[in-house]
């Protein structure tokens, strides 16, 4: 494939698609425009990245094609995920077609502070904070930050999330635990 000309690309793409064999040289030549390219290296997943480096789903005057998969910009999302691609094609239908319907929202975990809190305990090998090497200063630091925000519902949720022992005047051990996993984490 490394090898072939655009033309040739295309002729064996309309092969495939049972095109009769004596119009396929003529449409690859007049009614199709092929590029060859090769796809990138799995590491391209993970190099860096600036905004307009990759091409948006559906480029600006576009009226009939659009570009999906991993390699296409959509906003507020990961690549390499299968969420990633469904969206890009969604996104491309609706507005190829001017479907007046949205693409799924992407979840926000990064600003979703149960989510940061389960990380940030299972960075931690499960283990809560005030079990982390500190000076003396730093413990008394953590606990009257402790203190200052017992009967809230942030304690509730360091407490739900282990980033504190529960106290011991508390009946939150007794909850059941929400573990390592919250719904939507994957």
């Amino acid at each position: 494939m490394r090898d072939c000309t655009g033309k040739e690309i295309c002729e064996e793409w309309l092969y495939h698609l049972d095109i009769p064999e004596d119009q396929i040289e003529e449409l690859a030549s007049t009614s199709a425009n092929t590029v060859p390219c090769m796809m990138p290296y799995i590491t391209a997943f993970f190099m860096p990245r600036a905004q307009g480096d990759r091409p948006l789903v559906v480029p600006e005057g576009a009226v009939n094609f659009a570009f999906i998969g991993q390699f296409a910009e959509t906003p507020r999302d990961t690549i390499f995920t299968t969420e990633y691609s469904m969206r890009t094609g969604m996104e491309a239908v609706y507005t190829l077609l001017d479907i007046d319907r949205g693409v799924p929202e992407v979840w926000g975990s990064a600003f979703d502070l149960r989510c940061l809190l389960n990380a940030t305990v299972l960075l931690r090998d499960g283990k809560p904070a005030s079990d982390m090497n500190m000076s003396l200063i730093e413990k008394l630091l953590l606990s009257k930050g402790i203190s200052a925000v017992q009967g809230t519902d942030i304690y509730n949720l360091l407490e739900e999330f282990k980033v504190i022992e529960p106290s011991d005047d508390d009946t939150a051990a007794s909850k059941p635990a929400t573990g390592a996993v919250w719904p939507g984490i994957h």
